[in-house]
């Protein structure tokens, strides 16, 4: 058995309220809360550790007509956003990003492999700045039109 995609759905399975351990096959699956989907470490006896990327097999609704074999850390960045998603609602988003960091080191530590989140524009402080200062400027103009022509 692959020992990372092991390790990567006992991670997955950590994710509380959205996962939980299941046994399955004779194996510790990850059970998905929200639908009944049964996440799978897939068995290569001859992959070599080194080379091992971890691959899962994923049982739709735990149906096992409809079995899907994906990349694990493909399957476990997702996993892990949706859970960052419910744990900061309503939260800044810089604590989602950091949230996210965390978890993502957490996450190499645990399994040795990396997660993929794919980079959004990111504003900078700067910028925000600017449009802090562009929206008062604007408004205090604004203001100034208006009374001198009389609308306000």
């Amino acid at each position: 058995m692959s020992e990372k995609s092991q390790a990567i759905v006992r991670f997955i399975a950590s994710l509380l309220p959205l996962y939980t351990h299941v046994q399955f096959e004779g194996k510790t699956c990850a059970l998905s809360l929200t639908d009944g989907t049964i996440v799978v470490p897939v068995i290569d006896p001859d992959i070599d550790p080194v080379d091992d990327d971890g691959w899962l097999a994923v049982y739709w609704q735990g149906d096992s007509t409809r079995r899907t074999e994906v990349s694990a850390t493909l399957f476990a960045s997702q996993a892990v956003l949706r859970y960052i998603e419910l744990r900061s609602a309503g939260l800044p988003s810089e604590a989602f990003r950091r949230e996210r960091e965390g978890l993502a080191e957490h996450f190499e530590f645990k399994t040795g492999a990396t997660l993929y989140f794919a980079e959004g524009y990111v504003e900078s402080e700067e910028m925000r700045q600017m449009k802090k200062w562009g929206g008062k400027i604007f408004g205090t103009l604004a203001n100034v039109v208006t009374k001198h022509l009389g609308i306000a």
